[in-house]
């Protein structure tokens, strides 16, 4: 028996077509947009620093609500000198690869509902309670950034 041969000549070798794909690329893209829009709009509450730094002292008599955002930059928030007048006081901190730190005065208690990804909320501060003690509600996010708070 002889082998067969070819009836015709082969066709050329045809590389698989390139596929058309999103890709993570514009799903990152996307939403990063869509979280600066987020920030843009919500900057106005607060102190905010995007590329930057912000520094604020607070010294209100009646401290209840408050926020700061840091985008690539740094936010510092002095409350030492603030007081609460009610028995709590909410703050919400953004850090997207920023920092946000925060001072409170030693007869505050931080509770901290904040929110991580690639980052941290930090509290340094000693809890000492008491009678005539505060509490400052932390939250937030920090998204590859930090989040610390200091007495």
């Amino acid at each position: 028996m002889q082998p067969n041969t070819p009836s015709g000549p082969r066709p050329p070798s045809v590389a698989p077509s390139p596929r058309s794909s999103i890709g993570p690329g514009l799903v990152i893209g996307v939403i990063a947009l869509l979280a600066f829009v987020y920030l843009l709009e919500h900057a106005s509450k607060g102190e905010t620093a995007i590329f930057g730094d912000a520094d604020q002292r607070i010294s209100e008599q009646d401290f209840r609500r408050g926020q700061c955002t840091a985008v690539f930059g740094e936010c510092k928030i002095d409350l030492r000198d603030a007081q609460i007048q009610g028995r709590e006081a909410i703050l919400n901190a953004y850090a997207i690869f920023g920092g946000v730190e925060i001072r409170v005065p030693e007869n505050w208690d931080v509770v901290s509902r904040g929110h991580c990804i690639f980052g941290g909320f930090n509290n340094r501060t000693r809890r000492r309670p008491g009678p005539d003690t505060k509490t400052l509600i932390l939250g937030g996010a920090a998204v590859f950034g930090g989040v610390a708070v200091k007495d």
